[in-house]
């Protein structure tokens, strides 16, 4: 009996195995996902569907890992596990759209030459070894390359990828079309006896990545060709110029408008060397109150917080008006701001939702609660240090840029305005330039689908005073930027010249798991350490100063050796004393925080080691008697 009970045993110990491995191999056959992860990290977002969905031709992506290389950190290995992951849920998804390629270029092999023909960016290992980790998106002839996945970027991982999808699966490539009430292009000087424009740096950039039209401002509809429209410091922009705009918004046009209260980049237009009271300030007030945003433009916004250090020629001053933003300020989980470090805007305007506004309004660059507004022509007579005074903190919720996004209606609803006549004297049949041009589109008066506009309250801070250093080398001018304003910029470009679904991703949340108990453990540690500190050095510097005291009444009695009175050594005793207290509380503390940090670990430990092999051995128990039940029954 114990022979064959043992051997039934050891058969079903060996039915089970069996049973386990063959449950594995069918699982791997079905395809069946499941993503328990807090931020859904292995879930594709629908606007990655969207695109994917729409793919015409298949999609290779030719993915590059030195995956062997023993010499890899942990977290690149997790990372690089991450997006091997996320490139094989693509394929999975895409109902045979997107291949996927997997290739390890180690040293001297055919994937290595062509990981570098691609010209995917090879790091460098102390030992001299090289590490691969990058990829190639491409559609017939169009590629598109991501030379390194960077961890920094681990957050926009999945817009990166669908970005490049999105790039080499388009049909056209995008225009930006420029429309501003300044000279942007440079060329010829509109002023006699001026040498030549400069060119704006800004311009210069984009023109490096996208196709970019200069409009005039005489332009009656946007072409729809223009996948993208900036309109920068729209001064003075006639009524049929705004409906064409209104148009091209609700016909589903991306916009980014750049508004100035105090422009310092227009002072040398014509207009304002030669008038006698400069207009130095732009506004779309019809077009912004049907895009649900208040905006004046007679006040300029200043922060306390973001105050930057101007040199005013009698000393250097903090001036609110000029803000500087740094990372900790910036939204860091929107593409067009993440992952900038250095902002300068100057004089710039403040917008808020209005009042009874039925679109979304998100404030991508908002100020502190140290802000306040000034009138925009105090600029022009006051020093500095007086504005300064002068700005009233006021409360109240101001941003310098922000989207505002919903179905749109038109400003213009009873159809484009009548063109303004030069001399209403002139009424002369066949006078080409009062003549009526027929429009291209019908009139809409509200958008068919959910659009978006970006909106920034200063001009200054794109033009190269402001944004770059030009320096000349052996004849050859060299520019350096200064900050980020021109990143700034060319991201939102790129950013909104895809399309919505693109611009539906956000980013994904960090998939690193710290240990947040323990992290609060360390910080209250580290605040109790810099009281201790603060206190310690409280008291030296109270024991110094009477100390210094004592010395000079004992000094101007014209002692030439002073010997220290009795009181005085007693006090720097007391504080030696008081000293040696304060350190031995800082090793108390030090102590206490290496034993709790201990304490958690073992706790850890124990719980991973133990919890698992005993919700098993209590599922056994009940197991095991339930069946010795059952077997009494059927002895019975």
């Amino acid at each position: 009996m114990k022979e064959v009970s043992l051997s039934n045993t050891l058969g079903s110990i060996v039915l089970l195995l069996i049973c386990l491995v063959a449950v594995n191999v069918m699982a791997s056959f079905v395809p069946l996902r499941f993503d328990l992860t807090e931020e859904r990290l292995y879930t594709i977002s629908d606007g990655s569907r969207k695109i994917l969905e729409s793919l015409k031709e298949p999609v290779r992506i030719n993915f590059y890992y030195s995956s062997d290389n023993a010499e890899l950190p942990q977290n690149f290995k997790t990372y690089a596990q991450r997006v091997r992951e996320l490139l094989e849920e693509y394929a999975a998804i895409s109902k045979g759209q997107v291949i996927l390629e997997i290739s390890d270029p180690k040293p001297d092999t055919e994937e290595e030459e062509w990981a570098k023909k691609y010209g995917i960016k090879s790091i460098t290992l102390p030992s001299g070894n090289t590490v691969y980790f990058g990829a190639v998106v491409s559609m017939l002839d169009q590629e598109m390359l991501l030379p390194y996945f960077d961890q920094r970027r681990q957050e926009f991982l999945e817009y990166d990828i669908t970005q490049a999808i999105q790039k080499v699966s388009s049909t056209s490539t995008a225009k930006v079309g420029l429309l501003s009430a300044m000279n942007l292009q440079g060329g010829r000087s509109r002023i006699p006896g001026q040498p030549p424009a400069q060119k704006w740096v800004f311009q210069s950039e984009l023109e490096k990545s996208v196709s970019v039209e200069n409009l005039a401002l005489t332009t009656e509809e946007i072409p729809d060709d223009i996948s993208l429209l900036i309109v920068l410091h729209p001064r003075g922009f006639s009524p049929r110029l705004q409906y064409a705009l209104d148009q091209y918004v609700l016909r589903g046009g991306r916009l980014v408008v750049l508004l100035d209260p105090n422009a310092r980049a227009d002072m040398t237009s014509p207009e304002n060397q030669f008038g006698q009271q400069p207009q130095l300030a732009s506004d779309l007030p019809i077009l912004l109150k049907t895009w649900g945003v208040a905006y004046d433009s007679t006040k300029v916004a200043g922060d306390r917080l973001h105050a930057t250090q101007v040199n005013t020629g009698k000393g250097v001053v903090s001036f609110p008006m000029w803000m500087t933003f740094r990372t900790q300020s910036l939204d860091q989980e929107h593409p067009i701001t993440a992952q900038l470090e250095n902002l300068l805007f100057v004089e710039a305007g403040s917008f808020s939702k209005a009042a009874e506004s039925k679109t979304e309004f998100t404030a991508l660059l908002s100020l502190s609660e140290q802000s306040g507004l000034i009138d925009a022509f105090q600029l022009r007579f006051t020093a500095p240090d007086q504005l300064s005074r002068d700005m009233q903190v006021d409360g109240s919720t101001k941003a310098v840029m922000a989207i505002t996004a919903g179905i749109f209606s038109s400003a213009f609803p009873n159809g484009q305005p009548v063109k303004e006549k030069k001399d209403p004297q002139a009424q002369a049949v066949g006078d080409e330039s009062e003549a009526e041009t027929k429009l291209k589109y019908t009139h809409l008066n509200e958008s068919t689908e959910r659009n978006s506009i970006l909106l920034f309250s200063d001009v200054d801070f794109l033009s190269d005073q402001f944004s770059v250093q030009k320096l000349n080398f052996l004849g050859q001018s060299i520019i350096q930027p200064t900050n980020d304003n021109l990143n700034l910029m060319l991201n939102a470009t790129e950013h909104l010249s895809g399309n919505e679904a693109l611009m539906s991703i956000r980013s994904r949340g960090r998939f690193s798991r710290p240990f947040t108990r323990l992290l609060a453990m360390q910080k209250q540690a580290q605040l109790l350490h810099q009281v201790e500190e603060k206190q310690l050095l409280s008291q030296l510097d109270e024991v110094q100063q009477r100390l210094n005291g004592l010395l000079e009444s004992a000094g101007n009695k014209g002692q030439q050796e002073v010997i220290l009175p009795p009181e005085v050594q007693e006090e720097i005793q007391q504080f030696r004393e008081e000293e040696r207290q304060a350190r031995r509380k800082l090793r108390d503390v030090r102590k206490i925080l290496r034993q709790d940090i201990e304490l958690l670990g073992q706790g850890l430990l124990l719980l991973n080691m133990l919890l698992v092999p005993l919700i098993v051995g209590i599922i056994g128990v009940f197991v095991y008697r339930y069946r010795t039940r059952q077997r009494r029954k059927t002895v019975r």
